[in-house]
């Protein structure tokens, strides 16, 4: 408990379920019945120092909360969208437990927790920021030709953080919950991020807020496509097969967003729809003015979510999201900058390698040298199913045939590329500002292990799988290992103090594979 606890294929068009309250206010029968119901869907967002918001979907229009668990004395009546009820919790101390429920006096197991953020610059009273962050997790939902491939991974991943964080970290709550995209497969539709999301970490996401980014899997199906390549089936011998694809979506306007081929949904993208995001820069941060990129300040961190699924596939749109980024970064304090966006831009990935996938292309020559110009320590990105991270970087924008170590990479004092563990930790900022690139799309699937056929280039491993030099070696010959990759499914537990920031990647059996420290000079 916390505080109280490229690509899929599909040809099964799913509809999004929509709430509203306001399409059925004349039906009286209708709105009494709703009322009785129970509430369903309760997340956190935009947690801050002084307020909160909680959403919903059915049940009481009221929410009540306090500092006791049997005195919920404040109450806060709820806004009403097509999708959820909106209460905004305001007037809070910081760095305080809150308990919230749907009614004044209610049970103790109705009664559902969360801690509001320190003052910003602060740190945590227990001195620490703890951060959970998932990529590519949605795959609960996955379901080609009406087999799910992929059920309980996401549920395993979970329950090795838990256990992971019950042996080693104590229980310590989390602060932030960050998203990589590709959170609910196949298609993003409302209804697969209640089976991939909502569903599955239903007791987290009520006590701590949830941040997310967009993945291709967030934004429907493309044009049609041929499966041919990916998937072997008996029709493949008499030519292509053109189905509707979730995932392969190549556009920049969130309107377009169609979940099942017969053009956009009048129901609208359902990822801006769920979240509510601060685009105003209400949590700290320049105003981005869209939900599609922001930024927020928590404690004595500093998050940039970018949009490199749909903002990044315009160039005129990408330069504004560059231009808004150095703004932001600039009038950035705070200790520690953490960048979240889907799309790596240093993989060689089943289907996603970065010297071959513009997105990946765009987002490294864009915005690697801002990342490195205005102090980012660390930048985390999903889309290959598998785990890499970078040695600690700066000046490597081309393919991955041009990477030179002695160049690019931190040295040790053998002149070889520094790890950043055990008693030689990166050192943060210095003469020149270095990153380290993390790519975690394993939090709900990990690809193995399957040699390419001759002429066949997808849905198959290459040569040089996992074998990106800009990312870390490893010398382990245990399944998955590979020369600069684990593929094994897992999480990444971030953790930031006034003085170091340690990044952990967690497998499903709780076990620790890899980590990195920076410390602050």
């Amino acid at each position: 408990m916390f505080r109280n606890h490229l690509t899929g294929l599909l040809c099964v068009a799913l509809l999004p379920f929509v709430f509203s309250v306001a399409a059925q206010a004349d039906d009286t029968s209708i709105v009494r019945q709703e009322s009785a119901a129970e509430p369903g869907r309760i997340f956190l967002q935009q947690v801050s120092f002084d307020s909160a918001m909680v959403k919903w979907r059915d049940g009481p229009d009221t929410i009540w909360f306090g500092k006791k668990p049997g005195a919920l004395t404040q109450n806060v009546t709820a806004s009403v969208d097509a999708q959820h009820k909106i209460a905004k919790l305001q007037g809070l101390s910081s760095d305080t437990n809150y308990y919230y429920a749907f009614q004044k006096a209610a049970p103790e197991k109705a009664v559902m927790m969360f801690r509001t953020a320190p003052m910003p610059g602060a740190v945590p009273e227990d001195g620490n920021t703890h951060i959970w962050l998932l990529g590519d997790s949605g795959t609960e939902t996955e379901n080609f030709a009406g087999r799910y491939s992929h059920k309980g991974e996401a549920i395993d991943v979970m329950n090795g953080f838990l256990k992971y964080n019950a042996s080693q970290a104590a229980n310590e709550p989390l602060d932030l919950l960050l998203l990589l995209g590709d959170n609910a497969y196949l298609e993003g539709t409302d209804e697969q991020w209640q089976g991939a999301f909502f569903d599955i970490y239903t007791d987290i996401i009520q006590g701590v807020a949830t941040w997310p980014t967009i993945g291709n899997h967030e934004m429907g199906v493309g044009l049609p496509f041929d499966i041919c390549p990916f998937v072997k089936i008996p029709t493949c011998e008499a030519g292509p097969v053109m189905m509707n694809v979730g995932g392969i979506s190549e556009s920049s306007d969130p309107d377009s967003y169609d979940s099942d081929g017969d053009g956009p949904d009048a129901s609208g993208f359902p990822y801006l729809n769920i979240f509510s995001l601060p685009s105003k820069g209400e949590m700290g941060g320049v105003p981005s003015g869209t939900e599609q990129y922001y930024s927020f300040n928590y404690a004595n961190v500093h998050v940039v979510s970018l949009d490199s699924q749909l903002t990044n596939r315009d160039e005129a749109l990408r330069a504004t999201m560059r231009d808004w980024l150095v703004d932001d970064l600039s009038a950035n304090t705070a200790d520690w900058t953490i960048v979240i966006f889907h799309h790596p831009p240093y993989t060689k990935g089943e289907n996603h390698d970065s010297d071959r996938e513009q997105a990946e292309i765009d987002m490294r020559v864009t915005f690697a040298p801002v990342f490195e110009n205005y102090g980012v320590d660390v930048i985390y990105s999903g889309h290959s199913h598998s785990y890499e991270r970078s040695w600690y970087l700066r000046g490597h924008y081309g393919m991955s045939d041009s990477f030179d170590a002695t160049r690019n990479a931190l040295l040790d004092v053998d002149g070889n590329p520094a790890l950043g563990q055990g008693s030689e930790p990166y050192e943060q900022g210095g003469a020149q500002n270095r990153a380290v690139y993390t790519v975690a799309g394993n939090a709900g699937k990990a690809d193995e292990k399957k040699p390419c056929p001759e002429g066949q280039v997808m849905g198959c491993t290459l040569p040089n799988w996992l074998q990106h030099p800009a990312h870390r070696t490893f010398t382990d010959t245990a399944p998955g290992y590979e020369s600069n990759g684990i593929a094994r499914k897992g999480s990444i537990v971030l953790d930031a103090s006034k003085s170091t920031l340690t990044s952990r990647f967690v497998d499903e059996h709780g076990e620790v594979l890899d980590y990195f420290t920076i410390k602050r000079n």
